[in-house]
C-alpha cells in the first residue's frame, strides 16, 4: 500500500515536472518566433514544429495563439519590470537609484535581442489592445515609481515628460547602436563589446535629467 502511494506521488511529480518543462520550451520557442516574425507572421503549426510539441498540447497549455503571445509578454516583461522596480526602490540616494535603474534598462535591452525585438514590434504594430495590455501589466507601475523617484531627485521633475523621455532615449540609443557603429567617425567610438558603452549612455541620460532640473 505504501509502495503504491509512493509510486503515485512519484508519477504526479514527474507529470508536473514534464508539464512545467513543456510550457517553458513552448514559451522559449514562441518568444524567438514572435520576436523574429511578429504575431501575424507566426502560426501555431510553426510553433508546434519548432518546439516538438503537438498542436493539441500547445492549445492545452495556452488556449490559443493570442493567449500564448500574451504569456510570452508576461514572461518577458514582468521579470524586467520587477527588476526595474527593485532598482527604483533600493536603499540608496535618489541619484544612485536613478543610475541603477538606467543601467538595468540598458542591460536588458542590450543583452536580450528577443526582448528588444518584441518591445519594438509592440510599440509600432498598431495593436492598441496589446499595447494597453503591456502598459497595464508592467510599464505603468514602473513609470509611476519613476515619477516619484525623479521628484525625490529634483522636485517637479517627475511631473512632466521626463519619465517618458527617459524610456524613449534608452530605447533609441539601443536601437541605433548598430547604425552608430557604421556612421562616419563614430565606428571606432562604440563597439559591440565595449564595456564602457552602457556607462556612456547612462551618463548621457543623467546629463539630460540634470540639464532640465528646475
Amino acid at each position: 500500500m505504501l509502495v503504491a502511494i509512493s509510486n503515485r506521488k512519484t508519477l504526479l511529480s514527474t507529470r508536473k515536472a514534464n508539464t512545467k518543462n513543456a510550457r517553458s520550451i513552448i514559451l522559449e520557442v514562441s518568444t524567438q518566433l514572435f520576436a523574429k516574425h511578429g504575431f501575424d507572421g507566426v502560426t501555431m503549426r510553426q510553433i508546434s514544429t519548432e518546439s516538438g510539441f503537438s498542436m493539441p498540447s500547445i492549445y492545452h497549455h495556452f488556449g490559443n495563439k493570442e493567449d500564448l503571445f500574451k504569456a510570452v509578454e508576461v514572461e518577458m516583461y514582468s521579470a524586467h519590470a520587477a527588476n526595474l522596480l527593485h532598482q527604483i526602490n533600493a536603499d540608496a540616494s535618489p541619484e544612485d537609484r536613478l543610475n541603477k535603474f538606467l543601467f538595468a534598462m540598458f542591460e536588458r535591452l542590450d543583452s536580450n535581442p528577443d526582448y528588444l525585438k518584441l518591445l519594438q514590434r509592440n510599440l509600432v504594430d498598431g495593436w492598441e489592445e496589446n499595447q494597453a495590455f503591456l502598459v497595464e501589466m508592467s510599464l505603468q507601475n514602473v513609470v509611476n515609481e519613476l515619477r516619484l523617484l525623479l521628484n525625490q531627485y529634483s522636485p517637479g521633475k517627475g511631473d512632466g515628460i521626463t519619465p517618458v523621455a527617459i524610456f524613449s532615449m534608452i530605447l533609441g540609443f539601443v536601437t541605433m547602436t548598430p547604425v552608430i557603429r557604421h556612421l562616419k567617425n563614430n565606428a571606432a567610438s562604440i563597439s559591440e563589446d565595449d564595456p564602457l558603452q552602457r556607462k556612456v549612455f547612462v551618463n548621457a541620460v543623467m546629463d539630460f535629467i540634470k540639464s532640465n532640473q528646475q
